[in-house]
Formats: structure tokens, C-alpha cells, sequence
């Protein structure tokens, strides 16, 4: 099975086994014994994406149901249609916008429609990222695994870049931005494509990360605004069908 190949690429933690574990006995309980085959079929498609690390709550969002900026998911479409050239030349996307306009969702889609095609898929948070780089110092395993992260994952998705930068690490900046500098330029050297999320435009990331950082990015990524509403404080279908 295809999560077996990526277990062997990116380890998974103790709480993914766990979280396996549970998603199996749910599907089970829920098609029942009569539907094993389809049971089997849908354990493999969604462990797929929990060993690539996709939030669950982007598990049912695709390509035919995403409501938001219709620009911004005509062009995911087409890098979609693109993918196999995106890594021969390492090209990413950052996508840039205002909160909940559906920028993690394209970046998703663009993750599930790798896993379909047989590519290797990591999503990680750029503060889990700025974690494992703190483990890194002093536990070799988490080095390890950080380095299989950046140098051997075809995708790598960075999710809310620039949000290390509020609260109690605002201390670790000059570091922060060294090691991002690191990871993007090592990513770029092997041609492997990165998609990131941020709230920042191109301005805010070049005071945050500096001009090298900025530099990296236009090198391997095109920056895509993502516009629209709050589509969280839009929509709730549970609340909408129960709410009186």
C-alpha cells in the first residue's frame, strides 16, 4: 500500500499510529462487514493523507467542491494538470491572503492530487516546522527526521508562514529566518516543490525573512493572492441544520 512506501520515507509518530488506528475502526464500524472492499479502498485513500499530515478538515475538500476564489483555483487546475513539470523544475506556490479565503484548502488540493499521482506528500504547520528544528539541536532522531522532511518529500506543504513570528519566540527571528533561508534553498537545489500558506504579502515577507529568503521564493515559487471572504464565518453546515 502506498502509506506503507511513505512510511518508509517519513516516519510516522506515535499519535498517527494511534490516529490510524482509530480511522480504521471507524470506517469499518461505518461501511460494516457486507462492504470490506470498499471499506479496504477507503482506509487507503484517507490513511494516505494522514500520513502526509493533511488536517482532517480538508480530507472532503476537492477540486470539484472548493467555493472560493475562482482565479486562484483555475491556476491550481492547471499546475494540477502540470505537476510532473512542477518537479522537474521545482516550482512551487505561496499562496497570500487575508484568513479563510481558502488558502490552505487549494493547497490541499494540490496535496491530494500528488498523492493520487503517486508522488511523496508532507503538510506541516511552519511552527511544528520551527519545533522539530529546536528538537534538532540536541536529539538526533528529530535531526534525522527533519532532514528526510526537507531533502527526500517530493511536496512539502508549509502551512501559515509568518505566524512564528507573534508571541513569546519573537526572540528566535534571526534564527527562524536562517534555517528557513536553509530549508528553501536546500528544496530548490534538488528541484523539490514547496507550497506555503501566509497571511503576508511580498513586502511583509521580505522585512520578516530578509532579502535572501525573498530571494528563494521568487526563484522556486509563484506568490498567488487568494481573495474573498471569511468562508469559516460564512458556513457552518452542523449548526445550520440544527440551529432554531
Amino acid at each position: 500500500m502506498l502509506y506503507n512506501q511513505l512510511r518508509g520515507i517519513v516516519d510516522m509518530t506515535p499519535i498517527e499510529v494511534e490516529e490510524l488506528n482509530r480511522l480504521k475502526d471507524r470506517i469499518f464500524k461505518k461501511m460494516g462487514d457486507e462492504n470490506e472492499d470498499a471499506a479496504r479502498l477507503e482506509l487507503e485513500r484517507l490513511s494516505q493523507y494522514l500520513i502526509a499530515g493533511l488536517p482532517a478538515l480538508y480530507w472532503s475538500i476537492d477540486k470539484s467542491n472548493f467555493k472560493g476564489d475562482a482565479k486562484a483555483k483555475t491556476l491550481v487546475l492547471h499546475y494540477c494538470e502540470k505537476l510532473s513539470d512542477a518537479l522537474e523544475c521545482g516550482q512551487g506556490i505561496i499562496f497570500s491572503g487575508p484568513y479563510g479565503t481558502g488558502k490552505t484548502s487549494l493547497a490541499c488540493i494540490i496535496a491530494k492530487e500528488a498523492i493520487a499521482k503517486g508522488y511523496t506528500v508532507r503538510y506541516i504547520s511552519i511552527a511544528k516546522i520551527i519545533d522539530m528544528i529546536m528538537e534538532s539541536f540536541y536529539d538526533h532522531d528529530a535531526k534525522s527526521r527533519l532532514d528526510i522532511i526537507i531533502a527526500r518529500v517530493e511536496i512539502l506543504i508549509l502551512d501559515d508562514l509568518g505566524k512564528e513570528y507573534h508571541g513569546v519566540r519573537a526572540q528566535l527571528n534571526p534564527m527562524i529566518s536562517l534555517k528557513l533561508d536553509s530549508l528553501l534553498r536546500e528544496r530548490m537545489n534538488r528541484r523539490l516543490v514547496t507550497i506555503a500558506t501566509t497571511n503576508y504579502d511580498i513586502k511583509a515577507i521580505k522585512q520578516a525573512y530578509g532579502d535572501s529568503v525573498l530571494s528563494i521564493i521568487y526563484g522556486a515559487c509563484k506568490m498567488v493572492e487568494v481573495h474573498g471572504s471569511d468562508y469559516r464565518l460564512l458556513s457552518n453546515k452542523f449548526w445550520k441544520e440544527i440551529d432554531v
